[in-house]
């Protein structure tokens, strides 16, 4: 699924007083993606289930204190930003997921649109900033790898297509956000 405002989302990144808000959104939602996630890793049975999830969960800990500080440095507080509603749907959402392949399936939708943002805010970026970003898409990379092929029961996919639209929606009032 292509990240459908890219176009305007570049337009809206090419002034650099943006990225602060963008590494402050994204810290945010790294932190309810970590508290709600994790909270799933007691309940898998399988202990590579268990283990695959406490590791995303893990890795995106670093990205948040990572994003925080970029935005810090920035001159954005990290702590200020708030949530559309839109936002808190993807997150509302987490707590109510069953199973590995739903909860993995969630996590690559997520991942994926991540990965489509992140190739936007890139071009925006230069020197430490850029650096944090590919930092970070090293690292999505290679979930996405690991979680790909882990995605083919229809709760899998039901949970990729599911984040693929909450996301969808979001980043469209997300990006209007930026402007005002």
């Amino acid at each position: 699924m292509a990240l459908q405002n890219a176009d305007e989302l570049a337009v809206v990144l090419d002034r650099a007083d943006h990225l602060g808000p963008v590494f402050a959104r994204h810290a945010y939602g790294m932190r309810a993606w970590v508290d709600l996630f994790s909270a799933h890793v007691a309940g898998l049975p399988d202990p590579a289930d268990k283990a695959l999830l406490a590791a995303l969960v893990a890795v995106n800990a670093r990205h948040m204190l990572l994003f925080r500080d970029r935005a810090a440095a920035n001159g954005t507080d990290p702590d200020a930003y708030v949530c559309p509603d839109e936002g808190e749907a993807i997150y509302v959402r987490i707590p109510e997921l069953s199973g590995a392949g739903e909860l993995m399936g969630y996590a690559l939708g997520s991942l994926d649109h991540f990965e489509q943002l992140l190739a936007v805010y890139r071009a925006a970026a230069d020197g430490d900033d850029a650096a944090a970003i590919d930092r970070v898409r090293a690292d999505v990379a290679r979930m996405r790898e690991t979680l790909r092929p882990l995605v083919t029961s229809a709760p899998a996919k039901a949970g990729m297509d599911e984040a693929h639209e909450l996301y969808r929606v979001r980043e469209i009032v997300e990006t209007a956000l930026y402007v005002g």
